[in-house]
């Protein structure tokens, strides 16, 4: 009966360390595949995600200098989005 229990035992520990090991196994598959799936990304788009923020940066920047420019116009136009926002959600 002792026996039987201890092969039990090894057996169940044997299978520990197999899903261990797949596990291990599957994480780095999943790794490879994210950065294939960011080069590729990247190839397709023309740029790195880098540049990408770069350029989001710059028009942000673009944005705050024409606010400060003309606070009035664009307190205005925000309320008009604002406004037409708010009759698109009632509705």
């Amino acid at each position: 009966m002792q026996s039987t229990a201890r092969v039990t035992e090894d057996k169940i520990q044997d299978d520990a360390r197999n899903v261990a090991d797949d596990f291990d196994a599957l994480r780095a598959d999943v790794s490879r595949l994210a950065e294939n799936v960011r080069k590729l990304a990247a190839n397709e788009l023309g740029t790195s995600v880098e540049d990408l923020q770069a350029k989001a940066g710059e028009q942000i920047t673009a944005a705050e200098r024409a606010i400060r420019r003309n606070p009035t116009q664009a307190a205005l136009l925000a309320a008009g989005i604002g406004f037409l926002a708010g009759l698109v959600i009632i509705r």
